[in-house]
C-alpha cells in the first residue's frame, strides 16, 4: 500500500520558517487590511497542518510558551525530526502526531482552535485529501477563529505548468529514489532549453523559470514538481472549497498585495475599484498581478470592523526594529515591481523605532503623519513589516525561558553542521532570519568569547575546524587560518556591534 498516495516521501522537506504561520502575522494582517484579527490576536490554540520537519512549530512554540500548539504530518521521518526539536528545547506546549488528513477528519473533533495553518499542502495532494483537510478546518476552527492556507494558483502558473508535466513524466518512467528522477528530469528540461525548443522561445517566461530552477534547492523541487498531484486553483475555486468548512476570505498574507496602488497596474485600479463582488474583484487582482502563488487568510465568522475598533486595536499595538537602523532600506519588493519609500514618511518612524520599541499612536503624532493620517501611516508600516525590517507586537511579551532553550539548541545544531535560518523571539512572538555568521556570533557569546570580534572569530574557526570547514569568500575556499579568521571577523564585527542588541531587546538572548 502507498501510503503517500502520490506525495513525495523518500525525501524530507526542507526544515524552514514561514513567518506567515506565525499568529502574530496573521493578526497584522488582517488588521493592516482593516479587517478583524478575531481569535488570531490572543490565540489559546493554533494547528498546524502538514507541518513537515516541525521546525517552524517548535519555533511558534518556544515564541509562544502560553499558547498550545499541535502540528499533524504523515511522514514520520517529519514527525520524528519535529519530536527532537521538541525534547531538545524542552517544550511543554506542543504536541505533533504522525497521521493522515483523511484520519484527522475522521476523529471528528471539536471547534476548538484558534487559528490553523496550512502551509504549501493544498495544491499538492490529491481531491480525497483535500477534502480531508477542509474537513478538519471545519470541525477544528473556531467561530471567529484564523485559517492561514498558500496554494499554487492561475494564471501565473498557466505558461509554467507544461515544465512541471514533463518532469512528471520522467519520475513515471524512471523508476527509482526522487533523486534520481528529479537530475534526469532537470537534464532533459535543461536540454530542451539550451537547446532552442520552440515552447521556450514561444514562451519566454518558461524560459526564464528554468533559469531560476537550476539555483534553487534540490529538495524543495522534488516536492514541488514530483508529487503525483498538482491543482492550479482559481481564487474563485479556493474560496469555495474553503466556503465549505464556514470559512470566508479576509486577506492575503502578503500584506502588500492588499495594497492596490502598490499590487494593481494604474490602468486596472478603477475596474477593481468598481467591481463590488469580493470574489471577482480578487480574480481581477490574479489576472493583474499574474500572481502563481497565493497566501490567504480566511476567517470562521464576520472579519468586519468598524473604524473605532480597528484604531482601538491598532492603538494597542506596537512596533519593534528588526535590523540596525543603518541597514534599513527603503527598496520593498512589491507584488509588480519593486517599491520606494517615501523618506519623509519613513524615516521618521524608523528614527524612533531605533530608539525604543513605539506604538501606532505614537508613530501617529509624529509630524509627518499631522491631521491624523491613519491609512498613510498604516501604509507606511505595513511595507516595513512586509520587508521584515519590522515587527508588528499585538501581545504582550511572553518568557522568554523557552525561547532561550531553544535558540541555544539551534545553536548547539550548527556546532554539528546542521543550520536553522530563524531564532525565536518571545517579544514579537515569531521568527527572527539568522545567518551562518549569526549563528557562529551566538555560539561565542554563550561560550564566553565575545569579549572582542577577535576572541570570537577565532572561537568560530575552531568551530569549522571540527566540522571540516572552510570559509567562503567571494565563491573562494580561504586555506590559509589567518585570513580566514580575519574574514571571519570582518562578517562577524557588525553582528557583535549592532545585531546583538537588536536580538536583546527581541528577547532572543
Amino acid at each position: 500500500m502507498d501510503w503517500a498516495k502520490g506525495y513525495v516521501s523518500d525525501i524530507g522537506y526542507t526544515a524552514g520558517f514561514y513567518r506567515e504561520t506565525a499568529p502574530s502575522h496573521m493578526a497584522f494582517g488582517a488588521l493592516a487590511a482593516g479587517r478583524s484579527p478575531g481569535r488570531g490576536l490572543n490565540p489559546k490554540r493554533v494547528l498546524e497542518l502538514g507541518c513537515g520537519q516541525g521546525f517552524g512549530l517548535a519555533l511558534l512554540a518556544a515564541a509562544n510558551p502560553d499558547i498550545a500548539f499541535e502540528g499533524y504530518d504523515f511522514n514520520p521521518e517529519h514527525v520524528a525530526h519535529a519530536r527532537g526539536l521538541i525534547e531538545g528545547a524542552a517544550l511543554t506546549n506542543v504536541q505533533v502526531t504522525e497521521t493522515s488528513f483523511e484520519d484527522a477528519a475522521a476523529r471528528e473533533a471539536a471547534n476548538d482552535v484558534d487559528v490553523i495553518a496550512l502551509h504549501g499542502i493544498f495544491s499538492w495532494v490529491a481531491r480525497a485529501t483535500q477534502d480531508a483537510i477542509v474537513a478538519i478546518l471545519r470541525q477544528r476552527t473556531q467561530p471567529n477563529g484564523l485559517a492561514y492556507v498558500s496554494y499554487n494558483c492561475m494564471p501565473g502558473w498557466a505558461p509554467l505548468a507544461p515544465i512541471r508535466q514533463m518532469m512528471v513524466e520522467v519520475k513515471r518512467r524512471n523508476p527509482g529514489r526522487s533523486e534520481r528522477q528529479l537530475a534526469l528530469a532537470l537534464d532533459l528540461i535543461g536540454k530542451l532549453r539550451s537547446g532552442n525548443a520552440a515552447y521556450f522561445a514561444a514562451v519566454p517566461a518558461a524560459a526564464q523559470h528554468v533559469d531560476h530552477m537550476t539555483g534553487l534547492d534540490r529538495v524543495y523541487l522534488a516536492h514541488e514538481y514530483l508529487d503525483e498531484h498538482w491543482e492550479l486553483l482559481q481564487f474563485s475555486d479556493a474560496a469555495a472549497r474553503f466556503g465549505e468548512a464556514k470559512l470566508s476570505y479576509v486577506c492575503s498574507a502578503t500584506l502588500p498585495e492588499n495594497l492596490d496602488q502598490y499590487a494593481v497596474p494604474q490602468e486596472l485600479q478603477a475596474l477593481v475599484a468598481e467591481t463590488d463582488d469580493p470574489i471577482l474583484k480578487e480574480t481581477i487582482r490574479d489576472f493583474a498581478a499574474n500572481k502563481r502563488f497565493r497566501r490567504d487568510l480566511y476567517a470562521r465568522g464576520n472579519a468586519s470592523l468598524t473604524a473605532t475598533e480597528h484604531m482601538r486595536i491598532l492603538s494597542q499595538t506596537k512596533f519593534a526594529l528588526a535590523v540596525p537602523r543603518k541597514n534599513v532600506s527603503l527598496k520593498f519588493a512589491g507584488p509588480l515591481m519593486e517599491l520606494t519609500g517615501r523618506e519623509e514618511l519613513h524615516l521618521p518612524v524608523l528614527d524612533l523605532l531605533a530608539q525604543k520599541d513605539a506604538g501606532f499612536d505614537e508613530l501617529l503624532a509624529l509630524p509627518a503623519f499631522a491631521q491624523a493620517k491613519v491609512n498613510v501611516l498604516l501604509d507606511c508600516l505595513t511595507l516595513l513589516v512586509h520587508s521584515g525590517q519590522v515587527l508588528p507586537l499585538l501581545m504582550a511579551p511572553a518568557d522568554a525561558e523557552a525561547a532561550h532553550r531553544f535558540n541555544r539548541m539551534i545553536v548547539g545544531h550548527a556546532r554539528t553542521g546542521r543550520i536553522y535560518s530563524h531564532l525565536a523571539s518571545p517579544v514579537a512572538r515569531t521568527g527572527v532570519p539568522v545567518s551562518d555568521f549569526g549563528l557562529l556570533t551566538l555560539a561565542a557569546i554563550y561560550d564566553g568569547k565575545a569579549d572582542d570580534v577577535a576572541s570570537a572569530a577565532r572561537h568560530a574557526m575552531g568551530i569549522l575546524k571540527i566540522l571540516g570547514r572552510r570559509p567562503m569568500k567571494e565563491g573562494r575556499l580561504l586555506e590559509d587560518d589567518g585570513e580566514a579568521t580575519i574574514f571571519l571577523a570582518e562578517s562577524m564585527q557588525p553582528i557583535l556591534q549592532d545585531l546583538v542588541a537588536i536580538w536583546r531587546r527581541l528577547g532572543v538572548v
